[in-house]
């Protein structure tokens, strides 16, 4: 194995990091923040806590890609700028160094290094009983590399020598904290002053991840790194450090990230504020630990494959705390008995200092499969260069922190009723996320105490117009699991805001369910209020399962796309072409790899735009492309600015997109809308599909952009036949949205295509049709309906509702069989 010069290169250091913002986080503080969709969430939309598939992370390799990096936030990641974060340094001396200062000012070094939050693992303790933290499992762990300065000579530089041979007597503490605005104050945590000084213990102040900025996530654009230490001690957006004699005493340096003795069960109890302040319990380096990756989760082997002299590869990772090298990994398939030796392997050059390891490694073992169709179970463990090993059983823990027990994957013989065939089948301890089928059950204890909380719960049902009419921050109702909670005085101390929580008040579908579905605790139940009724848990179970249907639709989609209807992805400004005085033709291009946009004749997309704590969105038809032919990457809206005055505030996207300067990018989204069309007369509406001959569009004000999409597509096939006839409603001449366009295409194609324009205030010269839309105006200009003629309406809401739709269903048109809206 080579040595570490902290000259190293990540082998992503040109990977394209995500730019799309997830539909979860569109009404939460973090809507401007790009995740993969690689990521499982396991507290809810918000805040971000999430690890990758465990096999996707393993097969990624010995350094960890960042969008598939676990994620561990205490609340919303704050809004920071490289040009004008600021890093305060108070030792002897108080310094304050600008990002670029820091970097220029101090040599860098880049190195690989391990995280692991010490509540990996968590899930498996939750199953014994229930502690205080959500269920990460084994893939609440990676290693990248993370490139900084050293925090010992930016404390030299601030007196730190000097300091320490002035009262050599005392013990000294650095203390650091992050810019997270959370409920119970700043995450702030200390480690002692002379491990810092210690030039081989390499604690970083980083400002890249794997050869990038660091992402959001992940601690943009300051972290301070611990090599060698549990996740939660290296803060992510650093703003300050600062040395004192006395030990941190924060409420996140008290309070979270401690490993209190098993017999502590309750966290008001008088000994478990005694022990929570106890230094023993602080969870600082990370510990020895070693995990089963391969056989996965679930993975079924075909018994008939498996033939004497045929190889299996079981496989898997290794790491540990405070530099120390893991000597060997062993597995057992025998409960232990003996143990077979593992092959190692760690990531290039792991050695820092001729003793550190600041990294992971992964082991593997071939053996013969049979072997595996006669074990109990396969089981792994690590030793350290002390020769201290892993405990054979788990330690429950009230905080549920630094489970390292062996870890076991149980094969078992599965019959396919759909297969004849007979498989083996494995079962890690756990599923990730909120799967149940690990082997481990919940224990009896857990069981009893649910019985208790049901059989004590109150008998009353709600129906769901009951349940809706709790939805304000003064009276908020939430569903989970068909329990009803009074969740009004949560909001005010919830950790994630109460944006999360009031996103799903008075909301009666299972989305709740999957963000919520860790309240178990005796407080939720306090705030239990009944269930629902049956009929209304019937409605949450159609709406979940018609859900899921759409994303299972949706997924595997084209590659090329940019469309994708749950998540933002960006578009860049690239033209702009007045119009006219208050209309402009705006062009965008995609982001790649997408080279078109994705979009059916006929629908829209939702155009977004970041300020610093939400996000504003509209919908909008893009008027090129229409054919697939015109797709080159690019987009084109016209949009109709709505400026300001004394009378209004003015339309708030039409108005950003009135001052976006080229190069400057919004975000899109899609695509929305019921109604596409699919060539010759044929359209497809929500699921059902009609065919028509003749086609009327009424159409006011911006609305004309979904139909010119219709007219376009018609009229450039010279093999559709299909007859168009447009009413078209505007105050003014000037407020005619594509007019030269319509024009030209009335004039080439005059026996195909029909359109008037309808002024409510018309100028003096205006020669065309007056006033507002009316029964003569559709009659005389809209076919006559009929089983193949269909009217499709866009436009003013009271134009559509008490001008249009009452004339056309008297004259016989017929809603949801030839009578559509946009």
């Amino acid at each position: 194995m080579r040595k570490n010069d902290g000259r190293g290169r990540s082998p992503f250091h040109d990977e394209v990091l995500p730019e799309q913002i997830d539909e979860a986080d569109q009404f939460s503080p973090d809507s401007w923040v790009p995740r993969s969709k690689s990521l499982k969430r396991l507290t809810g939309k918000h805040p971000m806590n999430a690890e990758a598939d465990l096999t996707t992370l393993f097969d990624a390799g010995l350094i960890t890609p960042s969008p598939i990096h676990y994620v561990r936030n205490h609340g919303a990641v704050p809004h920071l700028l490289w040009e004008n974060h600021k890093l305060d340094v108070v030792v002897d001396r108080t310094l304050t160094f600008g990002m670029d200062e820091l970097i220029s000012r101090f040599n860098s070094i880049n190195i690989p290094i391990f995280l692991a939050c010490d509540g990996s693992r968590r899930k498996e303790l939750n199953m014994i009983k229930r502690t205080r933290g959500f269920n990460f499992t084994t893939a609440a762990v990676g290693c990248s590399y993370w490139k900084g300065v050293l925090l010992r000579d930016v404390l030299l530089e601030a007196g730190a020598a000097e300091l320490m041979e002035r009262e050599s007597e005392k013990c000294f503490w650095v203390h650091y904290k992050g810019a997270d605005e959370l409920g119970e104050g700043e995450y702030a945590t200390c480690v002692p002053l002379s491990y810092v000084l210690d030039p081989t213990n390499d604690v970083l102040l980083a400002y890249e991840m794997n050869d990038h900025p660091i992402p959001p996530d992940h601690g943009y654009p300051l972290r301070l790194m611990l090599p060698g230490w549990v996740g939660a001690r290296s803060i992510k957006w650093l703003t300050k450090v600062w040395v004192t004699e006395f030990e941190n005493d924060s409420y996140y340096h008290i309070y979270d990230n401690r490993q209190l003795p098993s017999f502590v069960t309750d966290s008001e109890s008088e000994i478990a504020k005694i022990m929570y302040h106890h230094p023993s319990t602080l969870c600082t380096q990370q510990m020895l630990n070693s995990v089963i990756v391969k056989p996965s989760q679930e993975e079924k082997i075909n018994l008939a494959d498996m033939k004497k002299g045929k190889t299996y590869r079981i496989e898997g990772y290794a790491y540990n705390g405070g530099g120390n090298e893991i000597d060997r990994v062993e597995i057992s398939l025998n409960g232990g008995d003996t143990w077979l030796y593992c092959v190692r392997k760690y990531p290039e050059a792991p050695i820092r200092h001729g003793k550190k390891f600041w990294t992971w490694l992964h082991w593997h073992i071939d053996l013969d499969i049979t072997k595996l169709a006669r074990v109990e179970s396969i089981i792994v463990r690590a030793f350290d260069e002390h020769k201290n090993t892993q405990p054979p059983k788990p330690v429950w823990n009230l905080e549920g922190m630094m489970n390292n027990c062996w870890y076991r994957v149980r094969p078992e013989i599965y019959d396919d009723p759909a297969n004849p065939d007979a498989y083996l089948l494995f079962r890690h301890p756990v599923d990730q996320g909120n799967g149940t089928n690990g082997w481990m059950k919940e224990s009896t204890e857990e069981r009893i105490e649910d019985v208790k909380r049901k059989a004590s719960a109150p008998g009353k049902q709600f129906t769901r117009d009951e349940i809706e009419k709790h939805h304000t921050e003064g009276d908020c109702w939430i569903v989970i699991n068909g329990n009803v909670y009074d969740a009004t005085s949560v909001l005010s101390w919830h950790p994630g805001g109460k944006g999360p929580i009031m996103a799903h008040a008075g909301a009666v579908h299972m989305d709740t369910t999957e963000e919520f579905e860790s309240i178990h605790d005796n407080y939720a139940h306090e705030k239990l209020k009944g269930q629902v009724t049956e009929k209304a848990m019937a409605h949450m179970q159609k709406d979940a399962n018609s859900k899921k249907a759409e994303l299972s639709h949706t997924d595997g989609g084209d590659s090329k796309a940019a469309l994708d209807e749950h998540m933002w992805t960006r578009a860049k400004l690239v033209e702009t072409t007045r119009l006219s005085q208050d209309t402009q033709r705006y062009t965008f291009s995609l982001s790649p790899p997408a080279t078109k946009l994705g979009l059916e004749t006929g629908q829209h997309i939702q155009i977004g735009f970041h300020f610093k704590d939400s996000l504003v969105f509209r919908p909008y038809t893009p008027v090129r492309p229409v054919l697939d032919k015109e797709e080159d990457g690019t987009f084109d809206l016209v949009v109709k600015t709505y400026f300001p005055d004394e009378n209004q505030p003015g339309g708030t996207m039409s108005n950003i997109l009135d001052c976006l300067q080229k190069g400057e990018e919004v975000e899109v989204k899609g695509p929305s809308g019921a109604i596409r069309y699919q060539g010759h007369g044929c359209f497809s509406v929500d699921d059902k599909t009609y065919t028509f001959d003749k086609v009327s569009l009424i159409l006011g004000g911006s609305g004309v952009t979904p139909g010119y999409q219709i007219i376009a597509r018609v009229l450039e096939d010279k093999t559709d036949k299909t007859k168009l006839r447009v009413i078209d409603a505007n105050k003014s001449e000037d407020d005619i949205l594509l007019k030269g366009e319509l024009e030209q295409l009335s004039k080439e194609h005059g026996n195909q295509f029909e359109i008037v324009h309808v002024l409510s205030h018309p100028g003096d010269g205006w020669g065309g049709l007056k006033g507002h839309v009316n029964e003569d105006i559709i009659k005389k200009h809209a076919f006559e309906p009929s089983d193949r003629t269909v009217a499709l309406l866009c436009g003013p809401p009271t134009m559509i509702q008490k001008a249009v739709l009452p004339v056309l269903q008297a004259w016989g048109y017929d809603e949801d069989k030839n009578l559509f809206g946009f």
